[in-house]
């Protein structure tokens, strides 16, 4: 019987998101987008809503399965496929064509401008439809050849007996018996027999089990979402594996070095250097500007290392100018507002904290569940499956926490991707400014946390397995594509990668703290 209290939650809770989604985009949006670029603001909305539903149909599924085997009161796999073929489409259409739209601009020289739209929309598609045929073309041969997953099982078979209930405490083991008792009709007086006894001892085999595995043809559905994820396992465990030490790092020393009070002489110097740097920055703007249209209009095939060249030196000059601004916004909040805001940088210490715990918690449960899990290992201990399994009784406390530590783990990919971008001159870079984010940077995030969800909610299913135990999200992650055949081996490699690359990523900062980049006379700590 289908719990009505639990799908007007369910659908009371997808409208609040779609309008925590709307909000999201309202607030970072740059003043020059507003009542403009609809198209992209849908696939934003979208983007943040779907992450947020893959990430919540795992609480939703326990809660519709109540730790039941037999229980389904909502056809949760239907409704998590539509959900996850929805992530596909968005992920591998809408959002690829938005960002070469956008790029499309960054492309186009005089000419094209009296063109406008048209010429960015061909930009688009001629980018968009050879990498969808290249990826279509992929996924069918790999689907051909390897769309099974080996799924282990235990095979448990056992003979014939006239019984009415059989109790053993073991099975599969041939062995005297002094502890199983066999009621059988017409026995005796009592109708039981006692093997083991010292009037009557046998060897009995009630059952016998063993352990193999069974080659499934998974779904063509699920082999789609599964080699999709993959690109999202990329991100996670790249991004999300810097993110996880990067984010409490970065939130304390935003603390410990917050601008400092300083006079109206020391601000007048400091904004005079900031002046020149700006000045030169400008500059090279100009002459970089020039030699993008220049390489445009040539041919594409002599040009490509030139073209190549010249948008890594973009994506420097972008970073160049994120430093410049951050040194300005420093600036004024060391004079102007005497140091900022006072509330703001307690609420930093204070997300550092406990974005320090919540890595550590992940760290450990990574270490001593998870791994020995993906491994055919026991785990040393369920860890926060037992927090999950004792808050899973009181309302709305599971799913809360649930929450916490899953989107720290997106918020993790964001920061790790901003932190990659400003070291690594391929990683291209898409800062969120509250109030001052331009459409394609909030395309380009939302897209990163939209893929990075599929990721984070299979990570999640494996990682809280016994949480999520006969539910319908581990039956399609932890059972179908954690077994699909030699992608296997991959994922293993991604979870143990994420583990790897904090651990790296906390050995760096604790050697070399941070850097000091100069600028003119300014100095900027950044590791």
């Amino acid at each position: 019987m289908v719990d009505i209290a639990l799908v007007i939650t369910s659908v009371v809770f997808a409208v609040l998101i779609i309008l925590a989604a709307v909000y999201f985009l309202v607030y970072f949006q740059h003043p020059d987008d507003k009542w403009v670029a609809w198209f992209p603001k849908i696939v934003v909305v979208l983007c943040i809503s779907l992450a947020a539903y893959n990430i919540f149909l795992l609480p939703l599924d326990v809660a519709n399965q109540r730790g039941e085997f037999y229980r389904s009161a909502i056809p949760m796999t239907q409704i998590q496929l539509a959900f996850y073929i929805a992530t596909t489409v968005i992920s591998i259409v809408a959002v690829p064509f938005t960002v070469f739209y956008y790029e499309g601009i960054d492309d186009s020289d005089e000419s094209d401008e009296k063109s406008g739209g048209q010429s960015q929309i061909a930009y688009a598609l001629k980018w968009l439809i050879p990498t969808l045929v290249f990826a279509a073309a992929v996924i069918i041969v790999m689907y051909y050849f390897i769309g099974s997953a080996v799924i282990p099982v235990t095979v448990v078979t056992s003979g014939m007996y006239l019984t009415t209930a059989v109790d053993f405490d073991y099975c599969g083991v041939s062995t005297n018996i002094s502890n199983a008792i066999l009621t059988v009709s017409g026995a005796d007086s009592k109708g039981v027999i006692t093997f083991g006894s010292n009037n009557m001892m046998g060897i009995v085999q009630p059952c016998y089990m063993f352990d193999t595995s069974v080659n499934v043809k998974v779904s063509p559905l699920v082999y789609i979402v599964a080699v999709v994820s993959l690109c999202g396992w990329v991100l996670f465990t790249i991004f999300g594996g810097v993110g996880l030490v990067a984010v409490p790092y970065d939130f304390i020393n935003d603390y410990k070095f917050r601008p400092k009070p300083i006079n109206a002489a020391e601000y007048k110097s400091r904004k005079t250097v900031i002046g020149e740097e700006a000045k030169k920055l400008m500059e090279a703007g100009k002459t970089l500007m020039e030699e993008i249209k220049n390489v445009n209009r040539g041919a594409a095939i002599r040009n490509a290392r030139r073209r190549n060249t010249i948008k890594n030196r973009e994506r420097n000059f972008r970073k160049d100018v994120l430093l410049l601004e951050y040194h300005y916004r420093r600036l004024e909040d060391s004079y102007r507002m005497q140091g900022g805001s006072f509330i703001l940088q307690i609420l930093q210490l204070i997300c550092g904290i406990v974005g320090a715990i919540l890595s550590t918690c992940w760290g450990i449960h990574i270490g001593i569940f998870l791994i020995p899990t993906v491994l055919d290992q026991n785990p040393l201990s369920p860890f926060l499956n037992d927090l999950f399994t004792a808050v899973g009784g009181i309302a709305f406390v599971g799913t809360a926490l649930y929450a916490l530590f899953s989107f720290y783990l997106l918020g993790c990919v964001i920061k790790g991707n901003a932190k990659l971008g400003m070291r690594i001159v391929f990683v291209v870079i898409h800062p969120m400014k509250v109030g001052e984010t331009m459409m394609n940077s909030l395309v380009f995030n939302a897209g990163i946390v939209l893929i990075s969800s599929l990721s984070v909610a299979q990570f999640c299913a494996l990682a809280f397995a016994n949480y999520a135990q006969f539910t319908s999200t581990q039956s399609v992650f932890g059972v179908q594509i954690q077994n699909l055949v030699y992608l296997k081996y991959v994922y293993i490699g991604f979870i143990v990668g994420v583990l790897g690359i904090a651990v790296i990523t906390a050995i760096y900062v604790v050697y070399r703290p941070y850097k000091k980049e100069k600028m003119g006379g300014m100095k900027l700590l950044t590791w």
